[in-house]
């Protein structure tokens, strides 16, 4: 069962977790949940000590949040040259998705 809660991120993370979810079409706690995993699956393959991670550890979040970017990007690479239009260009999320959307009546 899923319960909300509030987390504190930087205008950076946050711009990169709502773009993330747009450009995947998934909510923002899903992007959250798949940068855990894939901090989980390197844990597990070695790539972090085995030992319990504290804040003090200092992980780099939005180093995880890059990684996974890139694998989804290597995977889909349709959506990496969206972002990027949406990173460089001067249109709205919003204008964006319109611009995008496939309504059924294209030729």
């Amino acid at each position: 069962m899923a319960s909300k809660t509030t987390v504190a991120v930087d205008q950076k993370l946050r711009k990169k977790i709502k773009k993330l979810s747009a450009l995947l079409d998934i909510p923002q706690s899903a992007v959250i949940e798949k940068a855990i995993a894939n901090l989980e699956e390197k844990m597990i393959k070695n790539k972090y000590p085995k030992k319990k991670m504290t804040i003090s550890d200092n992980i780099d979040i939005s180093e995880i949040l890059e990684e996974t970017t890139k694998k989804i990007w290597k995977r889909f690479p349709e959506r990496e040259k969206n972002q990027k239009l949406l990173e460089n260009g001067s249109q709205t999320i919003d204008n964006f998705l319109l611009s995008e959307w496939i309504t059924g009546l294209e030729e």
